[in-house]
């Protein structure tokens, strides 16, 4: 990772107010209702799971073992917040907002982030397999060993990104320029681009990355 491009970390409170279960499933639900912010908690076991709470919002939060598996949580945000093994599994999150943020051991197995904006956010060891970012925008994302198999990248517009040591076999990146991009130590077999994988021209490979890229332009490396 780049010394002078890293994600700001986000700024968390000292004594936030702990919620817990059904508790702090009712109180989000509740400021969701309500149209207010849930600012300074630490909200621990929420099931939110099928519910609808579109334009939701956190600040200086942590989220700990919080579901909202097929939750829609259109144009949520996400400021100052640290998410800490939640279940995002097919929940709608399309334009939705991320600042500061960091993304511990979650599951976001076919989540939707189509169109959201992320900026300085830290996603590690996390499952995102088939989970869609088509026409996102990533300005100091990192991936740190992260499962991304099958995910959609297409039409995105990336700034200082990376992806560190993540499993990208499968993933879609139609329309997402990856020039100056490191994807060393990244599993790449069976990734997808445009014509020629001109998404790809500039991008940073190992040996087993620049193999796999070969067979998907049909050349045969002896």
């Amino acid at each position: 990772m780049s010394t002078t491009q890293k994600p700001t970390p986000p700024l968390l409170p000292e004594a936030p107010e702990l919620l817990e279960g059904a508790e702090a499933g009712q109180r989000l639900y509740a400021l969701a209702s309500q149209g207010e912010t849930a600012a300074q908690m630490h909200l621990k076991g929420a099931d939110l799971s099928a519910e609808q709470l579109p334009e939701i919002s956190f600040s200086h939060c942590i989220l700990e073992g919080c579901r909202f598996a097929g939750t829609s949580l259109q144009k949520a945000s996400f400021t100052d917040c640290a998410l800490r093994s939640c279940d995002f599994s097919g929940a709608d999150v399309t334009d939705a907002y991320f600042s500061r943020c960091t993304v511990s051991g979650c599951k976001l197995l076919g989540a939707n982030l189509n169109g959201a904006m992320l900026h300085s956010a830290v996603f590690t060891d996390s499952n995102l397999r088939l989970t869609c970012f088509e026409g996102a925008g990533l300005e100091r994302v990192h991936f740190v060993r992260c499962t991304m198999a099958g995910v959609l990248l297409s039409g995105m517009k990336l700034k200082a990104p990376a992806f560190v040591e993540c499993d990208l076999s499968g993933a879609c990146f139609t329309g997402t320029l990856l020039r100056g991009v490191d994807l060393r130590g990244c599993t790449l077999t069976e990734a997808s681009a445009g014509e020629q994988l001109r998404e790809f021209r500039g991008a940073i490979v190992d040996v087993e990355g620049a193999v796999a890229l070969a067979k998907l332009l049909g050349v045969e490396i002896r």
